[in-house]
């Protein structure tokens, strides 16, 4: 199994996976299998790659669609910028909260 089958395996059963840097969250953790658990301990590393990875991609692409609509203006790209960055310092930060029914890997 690949990390990205089994992220899409975890995704249908229910589950959201998150990163905190190198902690690797899901929720909610009682949907968790055993079985579940070894997979997701033997791909963390790659799982957690695929997950910072793609975060990555999403907003490179958003910059470019910014770029590339003539209708954007320079106001509105430097606005929808500073609003991308302000929830990418956000995102590890509510990472950081001990929610009910989150578990760590």
């Amino acid at each position: 199994m690949t990390s990205f089958t089994l992220y899409l395996e975890l995704y249908q059963a229910g589950l959201l996976l998150s990163t905190d840097g190198e902690k690797l969250l899901v929720t909610p953790a009682d949907k968790l299998t055993d079985e579940l658990r070894l997979a997701i301990r033997q791909h963390k590393p790659e799982l957690i790659e695929l997950l910072q990875s793609a975060h990555h991609t999403t907003g490179r692409l958003l910059d470019w669609v910014v770029d590339l609509d003539p209708h954007t203006t320079v106001a509105t790209a430097i606005r929808f910028r500073t609003a991308s960055l302000a929830l990418d310092q956000q995102a590890p930060a509510n990472n950081l909260l001990d929610k009910a029914g989150e578990e760590q890997e």
